[in-house]
Protein backbone atom coordinates (compact mmCIF):
# COMPACT_ATOMS: atom_id res chain seq x y z
CA UNK A 1 0.00 0.00 0.00
CA UNK A 2 1.37 3.39 -1.02
CA UNK A 3 -1.14 5.98 0.16
CA UNK A 4 -0.53 9.46 -1.19
CA UNK A 5 -3.94 11.13 -0.76
CA UNK A 6 -6.07 10.98 2.39
CA UNK A 7 -9.62 12.24 1.91
CA UNK A 8 -11.91 13.14 4.79
CA UNK A 9 -15.64 13.50 4.99
CA UNK A 10 -16.56 16.89 6.49
CA UNK A 11 -19.78 16.76 8.50
CA UNK A 12 -19.45 14.71 11.70
CA UNK A 13 -15.90 13.73 10.75
CA UNK A 14 -13.94 16.99 10.77
CA UNK A 15 -16.85 19.32 11.60
CA UNK A 16 -19.14 18.56 14.55
CA UNK A 17 -22.27 18.99 12.49
CA UNK A 18 -24.73 17.56 15.00
CA UNK A 19 -23.77 19.99 17.77
CA UNK A 20 -23.42 22.94 15.42
CA UNK A 21 -26.75 22.32 13.73
CA UNK A 22 -28.52 22.10 17.08
CA UNK A 23 -26.93 25.36 18.22
CA UNK A 24 -27.81 27.07 14.93
CA UNK A 25 -31.43 25.90 14.96
CA UNK A 26 -31.85 27.13 18.53
CA UNK A 27 -30.42 30.51 17.53
CA UNK A 28 -32.74 30.62 14.52
CA UNK A 29 -35.78 29.97 16.73
CA UNK A 30 -34.68 32.70 19.14
CA UNK A 31 -34.24 35.39 16.49
CA UNK A 32 -37.12 34.58 14.11
CA UNK A 33 -40.57 35.61 15.29
CA UNK A 34 -42.26 33.67 12.48
CA UNK A 35 -40.87 30.43 13.93
CA UNK A 36 -41.82 31.26 17.52
CA UNK A 37 -45.39 31.92 16.40
CA UNK A 38 -45.68 28.31 15.24
CA UNK A 39 -43.50 26.58 17.83
CA UNK A 40 -43.57 27.77 21.47
CA UNK A 41 -40.26 26.06 22.28
CA UNK A 42 -37.04 25.53 20.33
CA UNK A 43 -37.20 21.78 21.01
CA UNK A 44 -40.60 21.51 19.32
CA UNK A 45 -39.28 23.38 16.28
CA UNK A 46 -36.11 21.29 16.06
CA UNK A 47 -37.98 18.00 16.37
CA UNK A 48 -40.35 18.91 13.52
CA UNK A 49 -37.52 20.29 11.38
CA UNK A 50 -35.52 17.07 11.74
CA UNK A 51 -38.47 15.01 10.49
CA UNK A 52 -38.75 16.98 7.27
CA UNK A 53 -35.03 17.50 6.81
CA UNK A 54 -34.40 13.74 7.00
CA UNK A 55 -37.16 13.05 4.49
CA UNK A 56 -35.84 15.67 2.08
CA UNK A 57 -32.31 14.24 2.27
CA UNK A 58 -33.63 10.75 1.56
CA UNK A 59 -35.31 12.03 -1.59
CA UNK A 60 -32.19 13.97 -2.54
CA UNK A 61 -29.93 10.94 -2.11
CA UNK A 62 -32.23 8.97 -4.44
CA UNK A 63 -31.94 11.73 -7.01
CA UNK A 64 -35.63 12.65 -6.79
CA UNK A 65 -35.15 16.29 -5.79
CA UNK A 66 -32.41 18.89 -6.21
CA UNK A 67 -30.49 20.61 -3.44
CA UNK A 68 -32.07 23.90 -4.54
CA UNK A 69 -35.51 22.41 -3.83
CA UNK A 70 -34.46 20.65 -0.63
CA UNK A 71 -33.14 23.69 1.21
CA UNK A 72 -36.24 25.92 1.40
CA UNK A 73 -38.68 23.02 1.28
CA UNK A 74 -37.55 21.58 4.62
CA UNK A 75 -38.45 24.89 6.26
CA UNK A 76 -41.71 25.26 4.36
CA UNK A 77 -42.87 21.80 5.44
CA UNK A 78 -41.82 22.51 9.02
CA UNK A 79 -43.62 25.83 9.33
CA UNK A 80 -46.30 26.08 6.66
CA UNK A 81 -47.13 22.59 5.35
CA UNK A 82 -50.55 23.71 4.08
CA UNK A 83 -49.26 26.81 2.31
CA UNK A 84 -47.45 27.37 -0.95
CA UNK A 85 -46.80 30.22 -3.31
CA UNK A 86 -43.99 32.64 -3.99
CA UNK A 87 -44.25 34.51 -0.69
CA UNK A 88 -43.99 31.34 1.40
CA UNK A 89 -41.14 30.02 -0.73
CA UNK A 90 -39.28 33.31 -0.43
CA UNK A 91 -39.63 33.26 3.36
CA UNK A 92 -38.56 29.61 3.50
CA UNK A 93 -35.49 30.41 1.44
CA UNK A 94 -34.64 33.32 3.73
CA UNK A 95 -34.80 31.05 6.78
CA UNK A 96 -32.67 28.43 5.08
CA UNK A 97 -30.05 31.00 4.12
CA UNK A 98 -29.93 32.33 7.66
CA UNK A 99 -29.62 28.82 9.11
CA UNK A 100 -26.70 28.03 6.80
CA UNK A 101 -25.09 31.32 7.73
CA UNK A 102 -25.36 30.52 11.43
CA UNK A 103 -24.04 27.02 10.79
CA UNK A 104 -21.01 28.28 8.89
CA UNK A 105 -20.12 30.63 11.75
CA UNK A 106 -19.76 27.79 14.27
CA UNK A 107 -16.06 26.93 14.73
CA UNK A 108 -16.73 23.35 15.83
CA UNK A 109 -14.05 20.88 14.78
CA UNK A 110 -14.48 17.32 15.99
CA UNK A 111 -12.07 16.44 18.82
CA UNK A 112 -8.61 15.78 17.46
CA UNK A 113 -9.40 16.96 13.92
CA UNK A 114 -6.90 19.80 13.66
CA UNK A 115 -4.01 17.89 15.23
CA UNK A 116 -4.69 14.90 12.97
CA UNK A 117 -4.70 17.03 9.81
CA UNK A 118 -1.57 18.84 10.93
CA UNK A 119 0.26 15.56 11.53
CA UNK A 120 -0.95 13.78 8.39
CA UNK A 121 -0.21 16.77 6.16
CA UNK A 122 3.51 16.27 6.85
CA UNK A 123 3.40 12.97 4.96
CA UNK A 124 0.29 12.98 2.74
CA UNK A 125 -1.81 15.20 0.53
CA UNK A 126 -5.12 15.98 2.22
CA UNK A 127 -8.51 16.24 0.55
CA UNK A 128 -12.11 16.68 1.63
CA UNK A 129 -14.85 14.71 -0.12
CA UNK A 130 -18.24 15.77 1.14
CA UNK A 131 -21.94 15.61 0.38
CA UNK A 132 -23.17 19.10 1.12
CA UNK A 133 -23.82 22.61 -0.06
CA UNK A 134 -21.04 24.66 -1.61
CA UNK A 135 -22.20 27.87 0.06
CA UNK A 136 -21.49 26.55 3.53
CA UNK A 137 -18.88 23.76 3.30
CA UNK A 138 -15.94 26.00 2.38
CA UNK A 139 -16.90 28.43 5.12
CA UNK A 140 -16.94 25.67 7.74
CA UNK A 141 -13.37 24.73 6.88
CA UNK A 142 -12.27 28.36 6.97
CA UNK A 143 -14.04 29.08 10.26
CA UNK A 144 -12.37 26.06 11.88
CA UNK A 145 -8.97 27.08 10.51
CA UNK A 146 -8.54 23.76 8.70
CA UNK A 147 -8.28 25.02 5.11
CA UNK A 148 -4.50 25.44 5.41
CA UNK A 149 -4.03 21.68 5.68
CA UNK A 150 -6.23 20.79 2.70
CA UNK A 151 -5.06 20.66 -0.90
CA UNK A 152 -8.42 19.94 -2.56
CA UNK A 153 -12.09 20.04 -1.54
CA UNK A 154 -14.66 18.16 -3.61
CA UNK A 155 -18.32 18.98 -2.84
CA UNK A 156 -21.17 16.90 -4.21
CA UNK A 157 -23.35 19.92 -5.05
CA UNK A 158 -20.69 21.29 -7.38
CA UNK A 159 -20.52 18.01 -9.29
CA UNK A 160 -24.18 16.95 -9.20
CA UNK A 161 -23.23 13.51 -7.82
CA UNK A 162 -23.29 12.30 -4.22
CA UNK A 163 -21.42 9.68 -2.26
CA UNK A 164 -21.60 6.70 -2.38
CA UNK A 165 -21.82 7.04 -6.17
CA UNK A 166 -18.49 5.78 -7.52
CA UNK A 167 -18.50 8.62 -10.05
CA UNK A 168 -17.84 11.15 -7.30
CA UNK A 169 -14.76 9.22 -6.21
CA UNK A 170 -13.62 9.09 -9.82
CA UNK A 171 -14.08 12.84 -10.07
CA UNK A 172 -11.92 13.29 -6.96
CA UNK A 173 -9.22 11.19 -8.63
CA UNK A 174 -9.28 13.31 -11.76
CA UNK A 175 -9.25 16.51 -9.70
CA UNK A 176 -6.22 15.48 -7.65
CA UNK A 177 -4.26 12.95 -9.66
CA UNK A 178 -4.97 10.28 -7.06
CA UNK A 179 -5.55 6.68 -8.10
CA UNK A 180 -7.62 4.02 -6.33
CA UNK A 181 -4.56 2.32 -4.83
CA UNK A 182 -3.10 5.62 -3.57
CA UNK A 183 -6.30 7.02 -2.03
CA UNK A 184 -7.73 6.55 1.47
CA UNK A 185 -11.12 7.75 2.71
CA UNK A 186 -11.91 8.48 6.37
CA UNK A 187 -15.52 9.16 7.29
CA UNK A 188 -18.35 8.57 9.73
CA UNK A 189 -20.96 7.23 7.32
CA UNK A 190 -20.65 3.46 6.77
CA UNK A 191 -22.50 3.50 3.44
CA UNK A 192 -21.49 6.82 1.90
CA UNK A 193 -17.90 7.11 3.08
CA UNK A 194 -16.62 3.62 3.83
CA UNK A 195 -18.47 1.27 1.50
CA UNK A 196 -18.53 3.96 -1.19
CA UNK A 197 -14.75 4.22 -1.03
CA UNK A 198 -14.28 0.45 -1.04
CA UNK A 199 -16.57 0.12 -4.07
CA UNK A 200 -14.38 2.70 -5.82
CA UNK A 201 -11.28 0.66 -5.04
CA UNK A 202 -10.03 3.03 -2.34
CA UNK A 203 -8.80 2.10 1.11
CA UNK A 204 -11.09 3.22 3.93
CA UNK A 205 -11.08 3.83 7.67
CA UNK A 206 -14.39 4.07 9.50
CA UNK A 207 -14.69 6.85 12.08
CA UNK A 208 -17.27 5.19 14.31
CA UNK A 209 -18.38 8.19 16.35
CA UNK A 210 -22.07 7.21 16.51
CA UNK A 211 -21.82 3.45 17.19
CA UNK A 212 -23.23 2.47 13.80
CA UNK A 213 -22.26 -1.14 13.02
CA UNK A 214 -20.14 -1.83 9.95
CA UNK A 215 -18.25 -4.92 8.90
CA UNK A 216 -16.26 -5.67 5.78
CA UNK A 217 -13.98 -8.50 4.71
CA UNK A 218 -12.43 -6.35 2.00
CA UNK A 219 -8.65 -5.93 2.29
CA UNK A 220 -9.30 -2.27 1.46
CA UNK A 221 -11.01 -1.79 4.81
CA UNK A 222 -8.33 -0.75 7.27
CA UNK A 223 -10.53 -0.85 10.34
CA UNK A 224 -12.35 1.64 12.52
CA UNK A 225 -11.54 4.22 15.16
CA UNK A 226 -13.86 5.82 17.69
CA UNK A 227 -11.56 8.80 18.21
CA UNK A 228 -9.73 10.73 15.49
CA UNK A 229 -6.68 10.75 17.75
CA UNK A 230 -6.46 6.98 17.14
CA UNK A 231 -6.04 7.29 13.37
CA UNK A 232 -2.56 5.97 12.49
CA UNK A 233 -0.22 8.68 11.25
CA UNK A 234 1.66 6.49 8.77
CA UNK A 235 -0.10 4.10 6.40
Amino acid sequence: MAIKWIFFDLDDTLFDFAASSLKSLRALWAEQECIRKVFPTPDAFIEEYHIHNARMWQLHERGEITSAFLQPERFRLTLWPELDGSRVLEESQRLNDRYLDLLAQCPAPCPGAEQLLKSLSRHYLIGVLTNGFRAVQYRKLATMGLSRYIQRTVISEEIGIQKPDVRLFRHAERATGATPNTALMIGDNPANDVQGAIDAGWHAIYYDCKSKPFQSSSPLFLGKVTDLRDVPLRM
